[in-house]
């Protein structure tokens, strides 16, 4: 193709794919459409070729490897609230001190006022970055499925640092009064638990984030494992979760932890994932080393838990 390969292939957002049944036929790179009818053609070529050698190795070339991972969802981001800002901007919390002056007196005594107060802080950022080195004689053994995968596996263990970041914050803020432990699988009484306390003090968890192996332990509860009702099933597939119980949706993939579940209320409720600046790739051509080179760089990114009444977590031990 007359263009370098860094100018053809474009990514796809991971926007509606799913991790739950990605098989080695998903991509997230597409070849633009004005390459396309030469790709094509190209192919046909090669298909129609009497020359055996070539065809093998082209055809080797094509030819998907077997993808040892999950594609990474990001799982504990769901709990905070996603805000934006520019490069130069200052970002501030502001937390409410509460009004607590409210006195029992005479009709005739004079009234003790409120002052609105707030305190600030100033969320800690940091950011990711990686990249991909592609030398030119292993496009020419294997092109496509190594620029495909290795590009989609550096997005995805970029998802998985920042999903990690997002877990810590979660961890690091929990009341130890939220945290629970049980000793051989998710139970329902634990569960239940969990949903009755949180109602009770006024902020009541709405989704859980749980491993496809700790869902199958919920099998006596209110639909029956491995013999899922095709409804589930298909929620499961489709949505990566399966809503509801006790009013919580519980969002299912292999890659959330194996020995606990997390629970959380709205969004709104808990906290901010704050960004700052905008994502980056730069493409560029060593000629000397003989290799393309694709530098990944994320936006900064600071999680902040603000209240942590609405979090709690199930270990598994």
């Amino acid at each position: 193709m007359s263009k370098n390969w860094t100018e053809v292939i474009k990514p796809k957002a991971l926007v509606g794919q799913n991790a739950m049944n990605a098989s080695q036929e998903s991509s997230f790179w597409d070849v633009s459409g004005s390459e396309r009818a030469k790709l094509d053609a190209l192919i046909r070529m090669v298909a129609n070729s009497t020359d055996e050698a070539m065809r093998q190795r082209f055809l080797s070339a094509m030819t998907a490897p077997i993808m040892l991972i999950i594609p990474y969802v990001e799982l504990y981001d769901r709990f905070f609230v996603t805000t934006k800002y520019g490069d130069g901007e200052d970002v501030l919390h502001p937390a409410e001190v509460i009004p607590n002056i409210v006195t029992e007196v005479h009709p005739q005594s004079g009234v003790i006022f409120n002052q609105p107060s707030y305190t600030f802080s100033r969320p800690t950022f940091s950011t990711f970055s990686s990249g991909v080195k592609i030398p030119w004689n292993s496009l020419s053994v294997a092109a496509w499925p190594i620029l495909e995968r290795q590009m989609n596996q550096v997005m995805w263990e970029i998802a998985r640092k920042r999903d990690a970041k997002a877990k810590t914050a979660i961890d690091n803020a929990l009341p130890v009064s939220h945290i629970l432990s049980h000793t051989g699988g998710v139970v329902k009484s634990s569960v239940d638990y969990i949903i009755k306390e949180s109602n009770r003090i006024g902020f009541p968890v709405t989704q859980a984030v749980i491993n496809p192996g700790r869902l199958l332990e919920m099998q006596s509860w209110t639909w029956v494992m491995p013999n899922i009702p095709e409804g589930v099933a298909q929620s499961l597939i489709t949505n990566l979760y399966y809503g509801q119980y006790g009013g919580v949706n519980w969002f299912v993939n292999p890659n959330a932890a194996a020995n606990s579940v997390y629970f959380g209320g709205n969004s709104d409720t808990i906290g901010w994932h704050d960004l700052k600046g905008n994502a980056r790739t730069d493409r560029d051509t060593n000629i000397e080393a003989g290799e393309d080179l694709v530098a990944i760089r994320d936006p900064l990114h600071a999680w902040t838990v603000e209240n942590a009444l609405p979090l709690w977590r199930l270990d598994v031990i």
